[in-house]
């Protein structure tokens, strides 16, 4: 069953976030390709009720299993710690799709 891996953030540094988006993506599209994930949606949502600011990231896998490898790949990890470091109020979370 395909799965989404949603990531939602505050950006904190937008000149070091730079390096992570746009100047890293060539880097990051390939290890998502590796684990079979696609990014479908991302960008600060348009809030109809509460209060959110955060930036949401909604990448698409095959299942469960592919989103934590990709997740923990050791050639993301030096774009991964980038966003780390130039967010806040990180929340990831791996939700079923309804295939």
């Amino acid at each position: 069953m395909s799965v989404f891996l949603m990531i939602t953030y505050d950006v904190s540094d937008p000149e070091r976030y730079a390096d992570y988006n746009p100047a890293s993506l060539a880097g990051i599209m390939p290890t998502l390709a590796k684990h079979g994930g696609e990014v479908v949606m991302s960008g600060p949502p348009e809030v109809l009720a509460g209060a959110m600011e955060h930036t949401i990231v909604g990448i698409k896998f095959p299942d469960a299993e592919a989103a934590k490898a990709w997740a923990d790949d050791e050639e993301y990890a030096p774009f991964k710690a980038i966003r780390y470091e130039s967010t806040t109020n990180i929340t990831e979370y791996i939700v079923a799709a309804r295939d």
